[in-house]
């Protein structure tokens, strides 16, 4: 018998792998634009990474390449479907350990009996928990997305990228960026939170079934989703700068690195990129929970 971990689990990993298959172009601009510092406005950086592509998709007889284009789109997708797949399975499987803590300390029955407080603490638990296992695969990808494939340095593939890391960095390599990453939990936290309180008031009390339309759960997690990423968006811009070393960025603390970006750049370098990450994560995350709720159904 499968157990109701399993369940979410191996929903969120269906959920997190189509997703992280279908949205990795965006991505790759979304990272792109965060450690961008020179551009004046983000259309203008969007435009330069664009060209940037174009330029390295040519070959040297001046002839376009549409699969060395799409390879230089989709490069870091490897550790970026490990890392996605397994964070949304751990994160699941978690929450729903935590809920189910909770439940039975309060000798609740089913999710009705928890309150708001109960769900974004569950949260919290569940995100610091897939952050701590996951944050060592979210460095190789960024460093892989952030360098040409040809580029020095740059990593092969990820066991490249582990053994590159321990190499150079020691064990605390993999945990760059790991203080804003535990704090960024606060955005799962809050949108998982509004999401099941959303989906707990869409449910008709006289259904046999906590089954909701495919409009209900678009609605419930799209709106979840933009006021968790517009609250805590600039963590994101912050976690990507620290985990790429290179020049005055190398050993930087967060600290030192928001008051810096204050001082060169002005209070947008906190929202860099803002704008195509709301794009893409939102359809990103209409997908992600459609496919997590049918798969969970289908399982049940």
């Amino acid at each position: 018998m499968i157990t109701p971990e399993i369940t979410e689990g191996i929903a969120g990993l269906s959920a997190g792998f189509a997703t992280t298959v279908i949205t990795h172009p965006l991505d790759f601009f979304k990272l792109r634009l965060q450690l961008d510092t020179t551009s004046t406005s983000q259309w203008q950086a969007v435009h330069l990474i664009y060209k940037k592509l174009i330029k390295t998709s040519t070959n040297v007889n001046g002839g376009f390449s549409t699969s060395s284009f799409i390879a230089h789109l989709y490069r870091g997708i490897g550790p970026n479907l490990v890392g996605s797949t397994s964070a949304w399975a751990m994160y699941f499987y978690f929450y729903r350990r935590y809920k189910n803590s909770i439940l039975a300390l309060t000798r609740g029955s089913s999710d009705h009996h928890l309150k708001s407080y109960h769900y974004l603490c569950s949260a919290f638990l569940a995100g610091w928990t897939t952050s701590i296992i996951t944050n060592p695969i979210w460095v190789i990808k960024t460093r892989m997305i952030s360098t040409e494939k040809s580029q020095p340095g740059a990593y092969r593939s990820i066991l490249h990228g582990i053994k590159e890391i321990y190499k150079r960095e020691g064990l605390l390599g993999y945990y760059r960026g790991l203080t804003p990453a535990m704090l960024n939990v606060a955005q799962g936290a809050v949108q998982v939170s509004i999401y099941d309180l959303l989906k707990r008031s869409l449910v008709d009390p006289d259904a046999s079934s906590e089954k909701l339309t495919t409009l209900q759960y678009v609605y419930a997690s799209s709106l979840s989703k933009m006021v968790s990423t517009c609250l805590f968006y600039p963590l994101q811009v912050i976690r990507s700068r620290l985990q790429v070393v290179s020049g005055s960025n190398k050993l930087q603390s967060a600290s030192k690195l928001c008051l810096a970006m204050y001082q060169t750049e002005g209070l947008l370098a906190y929202y860099k990129g803002l704008v195509p990450n709301l794009i893409r994560v939102v359809p990103a995350t209409c997908t992600t929970f459609l496919i997590y709720e049918k798969v969970k159904h289908l399982l049940v």
